[in-house]
């Protein structure tokens, strides 16, 4: 059978399970013809999802409850790193002193503009400081060379992307990441598919979630083959920086999966406190396989 997978964004080391999977011909042996596909937007494989035009997708757990899915479901969480806001010194030190932050963002919405504002809010009132001057700006996904080109912060960020980049770069950084102002980390990736889907496929959805666990296990066990694969498949120059990425990558991937019903339970209690959504109880339980 074909199941077209839908990334969150262009890939990168997150998605190597599905490379190896492709790469050691696991799918196509349990007879899943899988094809990767990249989004143009964040949210196009939740809508392919829904209209029951692709089978699977990948994307962060806190977009599954912002609002109520009737037709998407977790199948699991297979990938989780550390994540928040990433402060220049001298960045912090304007926060700090109350002057205006510019935070440069992949995206720039209601819903991710309000947990950042949180983050900083937690962090400075644990500081006995105050800030409300702050602007978040739009941009691409290069946080580190917006830092050095003058932004106080970035926000989205991820320790096996930009934590290892400004370590590389040498770059004086503060992180205020969601564990530090106790907000649920939901830096984080689950497998999502399409619950008309699930219901008449329950075999082969279990078949690619146990495969993908297989070749979780694969990555663990071989760095070496990890980065050859990558840039086999994605085509890109090896380099220092991916060397280290694929390097932190590879142990925060999960086997098995965790229970997402169980482990998102907390996210979904800050959403809606922060009325960010209003998915109540049941609405959540039905979202999940």
């Amino acid at each position: 059978m074909k199941l077209t997978l839908a990334l969150e964004w262009f890939i990168n080391p997150d998605h190597l399970p599905f490379v190896v999977g492709l790469d050691k011909n696991l799918y196509k042996k349990n007879n899943i013809q899988l094809e990767i596909i990249e989004p143009e937007g964040h949210y196009d494989g939740f809508k392919e999802l829904v209209n029951n035009n692709i089978q699977l997708a990948t994307n962060e757990p806190l977009h599954l409850i912002e609002k109520y899915q009737k037709n998407i479901c977790s199948i699991g969480n297979y990938f989780e790193t550390n994540g928040g806001i990433i402060f220049t010194t001298n960045g912090y030190e304007n926060l700090i002193n109350n002057k205006e932050i510019k935070i440069t963002s992949p995206v720039s919405n209601p819903v991710t503009d309000k947990i950042a504002n949180d983050i900083i809010q937690k962090h400075l009132k644990k500081i006995s400081k105050k800030n409300e001057n702050i602007k978040i700006i739009a941009n691409d996904f290069y946080h580190i060379k917006h830092l050095k080109a003058g932004y106080d912060a970035a926000w989205l960020c991820f320790e096996n992307f930009e934590g290892v980049e400004a370590k590389l770069e040498n770059l004086e950084v503060k992180k205020i990441y969601l564990e530090d102002v106790e907000i649920p980390n939901f830096c984080a990736l689950d497998i999502f598919t399409s619950k008309k889907f699930s219901k008449l496929n329950k075999n082969i959805v279990n078949d690619f979630k146990f495969i993908t666990q297989d070749c979780i296990k694969i990555l663990k066990a071989d760095l070496d083959y990890s980065k050859s694969r990558y840039y086999n498949y994605t085509k890109q120059k090896p380099s220092a920086l991916m060397d280290i990425i694929i390097e932190d990558t590879i142990h925060r991937f999960k086997n098995p999966f965790d229970n997402s019903k169980i482990k998102w339970k907390n996210l979904h209690k800050y959403v809606v406190d922060k009325k960010i959504s209003n998915i109540s109880d049941t609405q959540y339980d039905d979202m999940f396989l």
